[in-house]
């Protein structure tokens, strides 16, 4: 718990004694296993990170969204064998408690940052907005991340990264339509260049990579704006940023598509090795009926026959390899 000097008392503090309470009453089991837990169920609304629900435990944020504090709820009580008998009572009880502490934050106290003054941490933007948004200022707290983005790729992914602990479905849907609204290649190579610096760890087992690049294939197809901003990427050598792309084509795509990108990528100088690679990510990614059924599409086309052979081979040998495996 933090001291009162921390989170002073108020409907905030009594819901967090109330959770810690729980917490305690469950046998303090840790945050990492909590939200294994939690993703594991599949009677739950939402999910929560181990950093949400660290941040929740020591008080540096009053969620905003119920769904995620009802999973952490839920959870805490299925391990609780003195609450057990009567969760959705116990539920409710949080609920109450959770709706006083939203309800008591004054959005007059709240100060958001204008251009005069000094622009905050991506921490402190974060934290502003989730109590905008607990205040009925959902428009402000927009606004407020929009500001975020006109000042350019750099705060942008810093700030979306500082999000994903409590939000990571917000942050990815962010990264898709980002990629959606690109116009071309140069309007996402700065984006790319901050993902580089961001350690992975930041997007809470997520891939924004892929994200970004889904929403790049939503706006472009398979047409000349991808192929120039693959030739981009080749040249940059941006493995990572070519590993999303063909990730995104392979979990998204149908065989038909993908078959079109491929040959379009043949039709590139010098494209051998990153046909291989993209063949290899398909094996990797796509489920094996849509990989046969991409192969047999490319026997049909008289450029690709030598490709469809090497995903025959390559699929072949990833199934083998996975029967071998002890179960």
């Amino acid at each position: 718990m933090p001291s009162p000097d921390q989170l002073t008392p108020g409907p905030h503090r009594e819901l967090l004694e109330a959770i810690h309470q729980l917490h305690e009453e469950a046998g303090w089991p840790g945050l990492q296993k909590t939200s294994n837990a939690i993703r594991a169920r599949d009677d739950l609304h939402d999910t929560i990170s181990h950093q949400g629900i660290g941040m929740i435990l020591r008080g540096e944020t009053l969620p905003v969204q119920w769904l995620k504090l009802e999973a952490l709820v839920r959870q805490y009580l299925t391990w609780n064998t003195a609450r057990r008998d009567r969760i959705d009572a116990e539920v409710l009880r949080i609920q109450e408690l959770w709706q006083q502490a939203v309800g008591s934050r004054s959005g007059g106290e709240l100060v958001v940052p204008d251009e005069e003054s000094e622009w905050p941490s991506p921490e402190r933007l974060v934290w502003i907005v989730n109590e905008l948004d607990a205040a009925d200022r959902s428009e402000e707290a927009d606004a407020l991340l929009q500001r975020a983005i006109g000042r350019g790729p750099g705060e942008w992914v810093r700030v979306l990264a500082a999000l994903c602990p409590t939000d990571p479905q917000f942050v990815m849907r962010a990264f898709r339509d980002l990629g959606s609204g690109a116009q071309g290649p140069d309007q996402l190579i700065p984006f790319l260049d901050e993902l580089e610096r961001m350690p992975a760890g930041a997007w809470q087992g997520q891939d924004p990579f892929v994200a970004l690049m889904r929403g790049a294939l939503f706006q472009w197809g398979s047409g000349k704006e991808l192929l120039a901003f693959v030739k981009r990427l080749r040249d940059r050598a941006d493995r990572r940023g070519i590993g999303g792309l063909m990730r995104a084509v392979a979990l998204k795509w149908d065989p038909f598509s993908t078959v079109n990108l491929i040959a379009a990528l043949k039709r590139l100088r010098h494209s051998g090795e990153l046909v291989d690679d993209f063949l290899k990510a398909l094996v990797a990614h796509m489920d094996a009926p849509l990989v046969q059924r991409t192969a047999q599409e490319m026997r049909g086309r008289r450029a690709l026959t030598s490709e469809a052979a090497n995903l025959d081979r390559l699929l072949a040998e990833s199934l083998v390899e996975k029967a071998a495996k002890p179960k």
